[in-house]
């Protein structure tokens, strides 16, 4: 599988001369079976956006899977250029978490944007999706759930070189989650963790369903995955900020790498 890094930041789409190194946009992963060109998208922050541009008219499915309903992961919707040109296949996979179809519509109504959902050319299929397994375009993947405000799930995606794992806006501390979510990430071939916050800032966000870098470092190693890719970075921090938390994280997880938008990787 080939993964790329649309979007990296948390929150809000807030770009400063010190942090675009890293990239400014909200989350959004793109995962691809390189060989059959088959495709599932990892959330829809603002980063959808570049990557809606990329993506031929029509040319193959586009399943999208929310990790839940915040702002910085479905922001990005309205703008995706697929949306407004007929004839794309899209499906939204949302989680269960009382939101739905009505949630994805309320992004689009009246008075927060001009075109309604029903208005699209290529309105997306809206598939509701629980922990457990499913096959999603050909991809076997598992879903568990996540400690934050309002819930929250994390994906595993199989893949013939190493399993993905993708855990963002997860709190560590309540060990009914966190125990499930070891066996869950166990020996995956990579790993994208939540770090949104340090450990210095963290015990003033307790509740706010996040974990820090130092955190994610250590449940890679508990979880012998073979690399970890720190996410969710806090906006506005800054390039330099981002390349200490990598250089720390690395002492206790070595192969440690801050997520970057524009990257990729192979799993």
């Amino acid at each position: 599988m080939r993964v790329r890094f649309w979007g990296v930041r948390g929150s809000v789409p807030h770009a400063t001369p010190e942090s675009i190194g890293y990239g400014c946009n909200t989350a959004c992963v793109e995962v691809e079976d390189e060989p059959s060109g088959r495709l599932v998208v990892l959330d829809a922050g603002t980063g959808i956006v570049g990557l809606g541009d990329t993506l031929a008219h029509g040319a193959r499915e586009v399943p999208i899977l929310l990790s839940h309903y915040h702002w910085d992961h479905i922001q990005g919707l309205p703008y995706f250029a697929p949306v407004y040109r007929a004839g794309e296949f899209l499906t939204l996979w949302a989680p269960a978490l009382g939101g739905g179809r009505a949630e994805i519509e309320r992004v689009f109504a009246a008075p927060y944007h001009p075109v309604a959902y029903d208005s699209l050319l290529s309105p997306p299929a809206v598939r509701a999706i629980e922990p457990g397994h499913v096959v999603i375009n050909g991809f076997d993947v598992r879903v568990q759930r996540l400690n934050h405000p309002g819930g929250s799930v994390g994906y595993r995606i199989g893949g013939v070189g190493g399993d993905l794992v993708y855990i963002t806006d997860h709190e560590f501390g309540d060990a009914s989650i966190d125990d499930p979510l070891v066996a869950f990430a166990e020996e995956a071939g990579a790993l994208i963790l939540d770090s949104h916050f340090t450990p210095e800032e963290l015990p003033e966000h307790r509740g706010w369903g996040h974990a820090d870098w130092s955190q994610a470092a250590g449940f890679a190693r508990r979880c012998r995955v073979r690399r970890l890719f720190l996410t969710h970075h806090r906006a506005g921090r800054t390039d330099g900020e981002l390349d200490r938390i990598e250089a720390d994280a690395r002492r206790i997880f070595p192969a440690t790498s801050a997520a970057r938008e524009g990257h990729g990787f192979v799993v």
